[in-house]
């Protein structure tokens, strides 16, 4: 859920004490700038400068957290300006109150000892001339508040200049908005990130839930296909089947398994078909060792498979191969599965749409999970025969991922 806008997000939250931090150094930065440009000029001791700037910033830096937190409760909007403006010029005004009587006292305790700097500074800088000939705005003793640089400086000269530090509480507020904007803003890019990584888990979800009946289905067919002609055979296939279907339903949840445990599965599938088709399907699998530990999609290889035997050795009166090869290149993993056909090829080259769920749903699925990273290439053999290749990521298994 989105938060309304005078709520405090999340995000700024986890990010509290990075902020807060961020002020702190913000405020000493400016506090240093500040003295070394004094000293800079001429203007000493360095000691008396940051004595006077401290006590000048320092209420400022102080009341920056609840500046903070009026501009998060009460945020200048199009929607609320109206309402919540006045809040901040009474605050603003408290807030000038504050740091002026404040940084005043402090002050007042001071001006004596500035009083005799700014003294020394004059005949430093105008030694020939008598002082009142000559131009402040000239010598570093221009960077003194103007009341410090007489005796009379008092509570009621500081508390009379105490609208200087408006500019300071206003850019504190504009400050507030926008790292309180900034936060919202990743907030929602989180959100939007989950409700697609989300989005994307129920697709995927959706695919193989249409994969495993269709995978079902299929293999009840070539069983029933075979019990009037070998029911001994067609028993062994039912085995085979639970094995595998334990296997496929262990953890529904996974989206990534290991490649060996991919080529059980494959195993198992092979071994269901090769007792309907006996020694007109010879399978061949070639798969490097050091492919098996990474990650792919679970029943990436049996529709695949699939297609291969319906196409090439279904509709075949001789042995016909079917060959699974597996190699590690440039960081991809590279699958290929090949069939041989002695039978006419017009509808091997037909598009993925009209391959029912097997190229369509793999295509799918691997566009979920890789996005460009990987693909998927399919077409007729000069000699006969179909080749699917398919190209993925070698990259570590995720929290999902089950070794063999």
């Amino acid at each position: 859920m989105i938060e309304p806008a005078n709520s405090i997000p999340q995000a700024s939250n986890r990010g509290a004490r990075r902020w807060w931090l961020f002020g702190v150094l913000g405020w000493l930065c400016l506090a240093l700038l500040i003295s070394s440009t004094i000293c800079l000029s001429g203007f000493r001791p360095l000691s008396l400068i940051l004595k006077v700037v401290t006590v000048i910033l320092l209420p400022a830096g102080l009341l920056t957290p609840p500046v903070f937190w009026l501009a998060r409760v009460f945020p200048i909007s199009l929607a609320t300006w109206k309402s919540n403006l006045g809040k901040h010029i009474v605050a603003s005004a408290i807030f000038c109150l504050i740091c002026a009587t404040l940084s005043g006292s402090a002050l007042v305790v001071l001006q004596p000892q500035v009083l005799a700097a700014y003294n020394e500074q004059w005949k430093r800088d105008f030694p020939p001339t008598p002082a009142g000939n000559q131009d402040p705005a000239k010598s570093a003793v221009m960077f003194l508040p103007p009341g410090l640089r007489s005796g009379k400086f008092d509570l009621p000269t500081v508390l009379t200049n105490s609208v200087t530090n408006l500019p300071p509480y206003w850019v504190l507020v504009l400050l507030a908005h926008a790292l309180n904007a900034s936060a919202r803003l990743r907030e929602r890019e989180q959100q939007a990130a989950e409700l697609a990584a989300h989005l994307a888990q129920a697709r995927l979800e959706g695919l193989r839930t249409q994969l495993q009946p269709h995978f079902l289905f299929n293999t009840l067919n070539s069983i029933s296909a075979l019990i009037p002609q070998n029911a001994k055979l067609a028993n062994e296939m039912v085995l085979n089947l639970a094995d595998l279907l334990r296997m496929t339903l262990r953890d529904p949840q996974r989206t990534e398994i290991s490649l060996g445990e991919e080529l059980k599965l494959l195993g198992h599938y092979v071994d269901i078909q090769k007792l309907r088709f006996g020694q007109r399907l010879i399978f061949q699998l070639d798969a490097a060792a050091a492919c098996l530990r990474f990650p792919v999609p679970p029943l990436l290889l049996q529709p695949l498979v699939e297609n291969a035997i319906r196409h090439g050795v279904e509709p075949s009166e001789q042995p016909e191969t079917i060959l699974v090869r597996v190699q590690l290149l440039a960081q991809t993993i590279a699958l290929e599965v090949t069939n041989s056909c002695h039978c006419p090829t017009e509808s091997l080259g037909k598009p993925p749409a009209s391959t029912g769920v097997g190229l369509a749903n793999t295509r799918a699925r691997l566009a979920a999970l890789y996005g460009t990273e990987q693909s998927l290439n399919f077409g007729s053999l000069p000699n006969g025969g179909f080749r699917v290749s398919i190209r993925l990521p070698a990259r570590a298994g995720s929290g999902n991922n089950y070794e063999n």
